[in-house]
């Protein structure tokens, strides 16, 4: 395959906390891990759960839906972040029942404890190969 018909990818900027799919169409998706013996939840994914005890671990889709429990608001510009300020930290209590650390950048206004959120994706740039890095962000639902 040459250069010019390679097919650019998307592809995590950082492996593990969700997955690309193969298929073009299909969309990317936060993973994590349910206990086969608990049924506990877990993002990131575990080996063990921490609920039990058991390594009867399966890594699953999560859906990305929840409620901020907690936010932060950035004005700061760090030195070489991806980000552009000012946006939210939100610690997200997802409905499969764990909580993640996630990033909002739009609509900051509407961004209270409570609110309905969701995931999505962004490219942020590209690698040495012209491939879309790609990260998850939340957003206010139903405002």
């Amino acid at each position: 395959m040459t250069e010019a018909t390679k097919e650019k990818k998307r592809r995590p900027i950082r492996p593990g906390r969700f997955v690309v799919p193969d298929d073009p169409k299909a969309e990317p998706h936060l993973v994590g891990s349910r206990c086969g013996n608990c049924g506990k939840y877990f993002v990131p994914p575990r080996v063990i759960c921490l609920n039990c005890g058991k390594a009867q671990m399966e890594e699953v889709p999560i859906k990305g839906k929840g409620t901020i429990y907690s936010f932060t608001t950035v004005h700061q510009q760090l030195p070489h972040a991806l980000v552009k300020v000012p946006y939210a930290i939100a610690i997200v209590a997802l409905e499969e029942g764990p909580s993640i650390h996630g990033v909002i950048t739009e609509d900051l206004d509407a961004v209270e404890v409570g609110k309905s959120v969701e995931v999505y994706f962004e490219k942020v740039k590209e690698d040495d190969e012209g491939n879309d890095l790609l990260v998850d962000k939340f957003r206010v639902v139903g405002k």
